[in-house]
């Protein structure tokens, strides 16, 4: 499997004859420029609110802080223990440089993708055009597991692994997670990894 300590998902609603909600994954490379169908969504230079989980505060704000951050762990743990890997903590610090991160991209260049190539950390992004939650981002990056073979450590022809690695890499200790809800009513979640995973030659558990 090739090396990328960033990963990206593009969620896209769609309405199908049975009124069935489904969500098609497109998944981009790290250092690819957002998909067409994110740019043409998306209104630059139009900020909308931006949303952290960070463990800390008091009262019912710790107690909100606590529960969002949970909505991104608790999947991210659920993974690692389908294939026995210990589960991550969570750090205020990684979710405080997502949330600084997003919120750049957010007011500079409209909610796209950041290159988190230079990154010292592991890096799985999600777009969605609409108000996704961070459980269900989680889940889009799990879900490329389906094309990951454990016993030769390789990826489907064709298909990208990176996200389900990068989730469920045993090294891995920690994450991050933060949202920037954008003017168009899109969603871009960044959740960081310490140590990062997707080591060249390495298997992820």
């Amino acid at each position: 499997m090739a090396p990328s300590r960033c990963q990206r998902f593009v969620l896209l609603p769609t309405t199908m004859a049975t009124a069935c909600f489904l969500t098609v994954l497109l998944l981009a490379l790290c250092a690819a420029p957002a998909p067409a169908q994110a740019a043409r969504a998306l209104t630059p230079g139009r900020a909308g609110a931006v949303t952290k989980a960070q463990q800390g505060g008091t009262g019912s704000n710790a107690t909100a802080a606590a529960a969002a951050a949970d909505e991104y762990l608790a999947p991210h743990n659920q993974a690692r223990a389908a294939v026995g890997v210990p589960p991550l903590r969570w750090s205020a610090d990684l979710a405080s440089t997502a949330a600084a991160v997003v919120a750049q991209q957010q007011r500079q260049v409209g909610c796209t993708f950041v290159d988190m190539g230079g990154s010292p950390y592991g890096a799985n992004q999600g777009w969605a055009s609409y108000r996704a939650r961070p459980a269900e981002v989680v889940a889009s990056w799990v879900a490329q597991g389906r094309y990951y073979t454990h016993a030769n450590n390789t990826c489907a022809p064709g298909r990208q692994c990176g996200t389900y690695t990068q989730v469920v890499w045993r090294r891995s200790a920690e994450v991050g997670c933060a949202q920037a809800n954008c003017a168009t009513v899109a969603t871009l979640t960044l959740c960081l990894y310490n140590p990062h995973g997707n080591v060249q030659g390495q298997s992820p558990y």
